[in-house]
């Protein structure tokens, strides 16, 4: 077993770098720049909205204005939340004036 995961490790990693790559391309391509926001919510979409919007903010401060997703949102489940928030999210954004 322990074979296996040492002979998958490094194409895991390469795959990782790759992905992490994506919006990074996007952005220099168009001359952005990128905003990740984070949200959370009882449903996914909810928390997708949240994260959009949390970007989208924090663009604004800088007077950035028009915004377009950079990839795609990631929603992670969270198990046993006090207060029913079941589903956290984030996206990143690339912005412009």
């Amino acid at each position: 077993m322990r074979l296996r995961i040492a002979h998958r490790t490094p194409f895991a990693v390469a795959g990782m770098m790759l992905l992490s790559l994506v919006p990074s391309a996007v952005a220099a391509a168009s001359g952005a720049r990128l905003f990740t926001g984070g949200g959370y919510s009882r449903t996914a979409e909810g928390a997708i909205q949240q994260a959009i919007w949390d970007a989208e903010n924090s663009a604004a401060s800088e007077q950035l204005y028009t915004c377009e997703l950079a990839g795609e949102p990631e929603v992670f489940p969270r198990p046993n939340d006090p207060y029913g928030r079941v589903f956290s999210a984030e996206a990143t954004l690339a912005c412009t004036p």
